[in-house]
């Protein structure tokens, strides 16, 4: 009977919103293209046909080369192989676009959370602090905080610290990114709350912190992965605009900075700019149609 009941027991959310994910082409090639990034950020430098920082094609006077053979995406000014700098720039982009969106989620669910659960003043104050994030231009306070942040640590010890423009950057992009994911969150709350597995939870004893993360949360997380997957797509493009206006980190390969380095030569070698734009394009583009596919795929007016 444990093994019937099991069998007839109705899907969970996550296990239908997969089916449904599956069936939707839009989402299983945002996953796709995701799972291409993905892997080549992580097997991409055991593979990849020069060091990083290689120069040697300048010592032969290949820079600018066009694409060949020992070069697949050619030269760039400076002698660097191009296929090699934008498989090293993977990481760098996943882990600005991740690490970007765990401040931004954790700061925007928390807020949004706390706001709709609990309401009156404290929603009114939540909500009033998020739409005063939502109205600052972040770019230009991006770019203001890490050039004056840039200055301050010069001759002090963090100018020591490995990559610490490109965490700058994500931290930068993570405490301003989390408005919509607040909005959403305080949505979600305010709609799951009133449910009757919420009520049950209460009335068992169940304090509001294991209403909050142990029974509303969980169900409300299938929506915020929507707008998660989409921003870890902005935060990737927003980063490769800061680093090609020149903010960004010189110790990190990032493909903005490959743009930065290169665009001035769009007509000398234009594989040098295709091939970190179409890398940030595909990127992006996988992040935005896989938010497109979870969004019809944990629609609750979406029938099976």
């Amino acid at each position: 009977m444990t093994a019937v009941a099991q069998h007839l027991r109705p899907p969970g959310q996550l296990r239908q919103g997969w089916r449904r994910l599956r069936r939707n082409r839009s989402g299983m090639l945002g996953l796709i293209l995701i799972t291409i990034v993905v892997l080549t950020a992580a097997i991409g430098p055991w593979l990849a046909p020069y060091a990083p920082n290689d120069q040697s094609a300048m010592l032969s006077f290949a820079a600018h080369g066009s694409p060949s053979w020992a070069h697949p995406f050619g030269t760039d000014r400076n002698g660097y192989d191009v296929l090699t700098r934008v498989i090293y720039g993977a990481p760098t982009a996943l882990a600005v676009g991740l690490g970007a969106m765990l401040v931004a989620s954790l700061i925007g669910v928390l807020v949004g959370g706390i706001s709709g659960y609990l309401g009156g003043l404290a929603d009114e104050l939540l909500m009033r602090l998020t739409e005063f994030f939502l109205v600052i231009p972040v770019f230009v306070m991006i770019l203001a905080v890490v050039r004056l942040f840039g200055i301050v640590v010069v001759g002090t010890w963090l100018e020591r610290v490995p990559f610490l423009n490109l965490s700058t950057i994500v931290l930068l992009l993570g405490l301003f990114g989390w408005p919509p994911i607040a909005r959403l969150a305080r949505a979600e709350f305010l709609r799951l709350k009133g449910m009757d597995f919420v009520e049950a939870a209460r009335c068992i004893g169940a304090q509001p912190r294991d209403i909050l993360f142990r029974h509303i949360l969980p169900n409300a997380l299938p929506s915020l992965g929507v707008v998660i997957a989409l921003g870890i797509g902005g935060a990737i493009l927003s980063e490769s605009m800061i680093s090609f206006l020149g903010f960004g980190d010189p110790k990190a390969i990032s493909w903005g900075q490959l743009l930065y380095f290169n665009y001035q030569v769009l007509r000398v070698s234009p594989w040098a700019v295709l091939a970190p734009g179409g890398a940030i394009f595909i990127t992006v583009l996988g992040f935005n149609l896989l938010a497109d596919g979870l969004s019809d795929a944990f629609n609750p007016r979406l029938k099976q």
